[in-house]
């Protein structure tokens, strides 16, 4: 039991590790910083990567990793790429210079409820379409169907209402693509 424990102990440390020993001793910092950058990754991924390396008696060259970051954020934060990362599903964490970050997080924030709001919908017509299999039960009491058919209303008025959000998000996402494309 103790060296089971043990084992869980260890694969848990290693679940939470963002580098391996190889990665560690690779040494690569500008292009994980790139990378990290890149994806949008959030300053604290360098402590992340810090802390793992410091497991393995590896020092990380902040430098190097922070020169890599400062690049990759340059492609990350565009503004035609804000719609992309909020359509999906990615959390934005306000890593762009201050002179766009607004800006960016309104862009992701508005595809970001839209993919929300398909993921939705595409919950809902399966919910909808299971109780309406349900409908077809032959043991189904008359009380039974009742309630069945009075969750299929429900259903249908939260996705009638669903598609009006997602009408008014798509209107919303297209006239800030058109306004993004200005700014080239």
């Amino acid at each position: 039991m103790l060296r089971l424990l043990s084992l869980l102990g260890v694969l848990l440390v290693a679940g939470c590790a963002t580098l391996s020993r190889e990665d560690c001793s690779r040494g690569d910092w500008a292009s994980l910083g790139l990378n990290d950058g890149r994806t949008g990754e959030p300053s604290s991924r360098l402590h992340e990567h810090q802390k793992a390396c410091m497991e393995f008696g590896i020092p990380v060259n902040q430098e190097a990793y922070l020169s890599g970051r400062e690049q990759g954020l340059q492609d990350y934060c565009r503004l035609d790429n804000a719609f992309e990362i909020g359509l999906s599903g990615k959390p934005y964490h306000h890593v762009c210079p201050p002179s766009i970050d607004g800006m960016f997080a309104h862009y992701h924030a508005t595809a970001f409820a839209l993919q929300k709001d398909r993921a939705e919908l595409d919950r809902l017509d399966n919910d909808l379409a299971g109780k309406e299999r349900d409908l077809y039960d032959k043991k189904l009491s008359e009380k039974d169907q009742l309630r069945i058919r009075d969750n299929i209303r429900d259903l249908d008025r939260k996705r009638d209402r669903l598609r009006d959000n997602l009408y008014h998000h798509e209107r919303e996402l297209d006239a800030l693509r058109r306004e993004a494309s200005s700014y080239r």
